[in-house]
């Protein structure tokens, strides 16, 4: 029964993705030769982490959102039927282009390395 939740939570947040990418005009779609790209980031936080690391990382989401041309949408949002994830963050891009830009950037390089410090379990869904 479990297992079904959090199959639920999973299928529910990816539709709800999809119908929202499906928003995007025909102008955007064109940015990149790529196409827009959605990515969810699905994890378990460490039992000892801190509300200040939490925010010490979602801020350094937040600030890639504006410096990162391309990079156009991030959002927190908490899983409630799963033991294996608690958090999803979404990351709406441009292309792929701008998700390399994104991933290059000395700010994702502090999420990199602050990552396997802060989170126990962790999932990338890219569609």
């Amino acid at each position: 029964m479990k297992h079904i939740k959090t199959i639920t939570t999973i299928l529910w947040v990816t539709i709800n993705l999809l119908v929202s990418h499906q928003g995007y005009s025909q102008h955007e779609m064109q940015i990149g030769q790529e196409g827009p790209m959605t990515k969810m980031l699905l994890f378990k936080w460490n039992e000892q982490i801190t509300e200040e690391q939490k925010n010490q990382l979602v801020d350094l989401f937040e600030d890639l959102v504006q410096v990162v041309d391309g990079f156009d949408f991030f959002e927190v949002m908490e899983i409630t039927y799963s033991k294996r994830f608690e958090m999803a963050f979404v990351l709406k891009f441009r292309s792929e282009s701008a998700e390399k830009i994104y991933q290059e950037h000395p700010k994702h390089q502090q999420i990199a390395q602050l990552g396997p410090l802060l989170v126990k379990d962790f999932q990338e869904l890219k569609f």
